[in-house]
C-alpha cells in the first residue's frame, strides 16, 4: 500500500511516543503500521555481532510465542538472514519462502512457526556494532509477497519508528524526573547485557556510590549478577539503597534510590497517610477506606510512631514528598544516554 499524504500515521506515532509507556509503545506503533502495511506477526528488538551469530540485547514479539524466540537462539548461527540485514542498515529487506527456508536451521525455524514472507530493515546505533531491527512476517504457506509498494512504505517509516522509540524511553524517564528528584530516585532503561539505553542525569550518581569504581556505560558486573540471580522486581544493595526492576518493550527499566520511611508504613497505613495529607477529615478517611474513625484514629497513632513524627504537618510533608505523581508528560531534556544519542533521522 502506498503512504497516502493525508494519512495520520506519523502523527499517530509521534503523539504515542510521549503519551503511552514503553510497556505497550511497540505493540500499539505495529498496530498501527499494520493498517497500512498487511502483516500479522513481527519481531522488534536490538542485536550484536556475537562469537557465534548474533546476541539478542532486546525482543518485543508481536503475535509470535517465546518458543519463536527460544527457537532462534537455538539456530542462531545458522541465521544468514540476520547477516544479511546487518551488512544493509537502513535498507527494507524482503525475504520470501524460499530465502526463509535457504538454510536448515531457518527452515526448521521458519517451517516451526509458519513464517513465509518477511520485510526487515536495520538501524546501526551509534556504537557501530549493536543494531535496532524491525521485522514484519506474513505467515501461511499461501502468504502473499509483500509488493514494491510495501517495501518502499517501510522503507520510509522505519527512521520514524526508530526516532519515536527513542522519544518514548526518554519521555517515560522524564515522566518522573521531578518526582525522583523530590524521593532521591533515579531511573534507566538497560538491555540484557547491561547496556546502558537512556537514563536520568542522576542515575550515574546512585551506581557509582555502590560501586567507585564504575566508568559508566554497561551496569557493573556485581548489579547485573544480583539482578539476574535475584529473579525478583526489586532488591536491595549493601549500601542501603534499592533497585526496582520492570520489564518495558524488549528493556528493563530500573529505579534506584534511598528507601522512602512511608515503606515502613503497611498499606492501609499509608491510605490512611494519604487521607491525611490531602486534608481529609476523620470521617472522610473513614468513608473512604472503610474502616471507622475510631480506627482511623488508631492507624494515625501508629503511623506517628513508624515514622518518628509528632504532628500532621510533618506527615503532610513526608507523603508529599515520597508519594508525588505527574499526570501529564513533562518537556524531554535533562536526560543523558548511552549509545543512541544519535537521532537516525539526522546524520547518526
Amino acid at each position: 500500500m502506498e503512504f497516502a499524504p493525508e494519512n495520520t500515521l506519523l502523527a499517530d506515532l509521534y503523539q504515542m511516543a510521549v503519551t503511552a509507556g514503553p510497556q505497550v509503545f511497540q505493540q500499539e506503533a505495529l498496530k498501527h503500521l499494520e493498517r497500512v502495511i498487511g502483516f500479522d506477526r513481527a519481531w522488534w528488538g536490538i542485536m550484536s555481532p556475537g562469537k557465534a551469530g548474533f546476541d539478542l540485547l532486546s525482543s518485543y514479539r508481536h503475535e509470535l510465542p517465546l518458543a519463536f524466540e527460544e527457537h532462534w537462539h537455538a539456530v542462531k548461527n545458522d541465521d544468514a538472514l540476520a547477516h544479511d540485514v546487518h551488512i544493509q542498515p537502513r535498507t527494507t529487506v524482503h525475504f520470501n519462502r524460499q530465502d526463509l527456508h535457504s538454510t536448515p536451521g531457518l527452515a526448521d525455524l521458519n517451517t516451526g512457526h509458519d513464517l513465509s514472507q518477511a520485510l526487515c530493515t536495520s538501524v546501526f546505533l551509534p556504537d557501530r556494532a549493536s543494531f535496532l531491527f524491525i521485522s514484519l512476517f506474513r505467515s501461511g504457506v499461501n502468504a502473499r509477497p509483500f509488493e514494491a509498494g510495501d517495501i518502499r512504505l517501510k522503507q520510509l517509516l522505519t527512521p520514524h519508528l526508530y526516532s519515536c522509540w527513542r522519544t518514548n524511553l526518554l519521555a517515560d524517564i522524564e515522566r518522573t524526573r521531578l518526582s525522583n528528584k523530590w524521593q532521591d530516585k533515579a531511573s534507566a532503561f538497560v538491555d540484557s547485557r547491561g547496556t546502558i539505553v537512556y537514563a536520568d542525569g542522576a542515575f550515574a550518581e546512585f551506581v557509582s556510590q555502590a560501586w567507585p569504581a564504575w566508568r559508566g556505560g554497561r551496569l557493573p558486573h556485581g548489579l547485573i549478577d544480583m539482578l539476574a540471580s535475584k529473579g525478583a522486581s526489586s532488591i536491595k544493595l549493601p549500601i542501603g539503597f534499592y533497585v526496582d526492576q520492570q520489564q518495558a518493550g524488549g528493556l528493563t527499566r530500573l529505579d534506584i534510590g534511598r528507601p522512602s520511611p512511608l515503606d515502613k508504613l503497611t498499606k492501609r497505613e499509608r491510605e490512611v497517610a494519604r487521607g491525611f495529607a490531602q486534608a481529609h477529615s476523620y470521617k472522610e478517611i473513614a468513608a473512604e477506606t472503610g474502616l471507622s474513625p475510631a480506627t482511623v484514629r488508631h492507624y494515625l497513632r501508629a503511623i506517628y510512631a513508624k515514622l518518628a513524627i509528632n504532628d500532621k504537618a510533618e506527615l503532610v510533608r513526608l507523603v508529599d514528598r515520597h508519594e508525588l505523581e505527574f499526570a501529564s508528560p513533562l518537556p524531554v531534556n535533562g536526560a543523558f544516554s548511552h549509545g543512541l544519542d544519535v537521532d537516525y533521522l539526522g546524520n547518526g
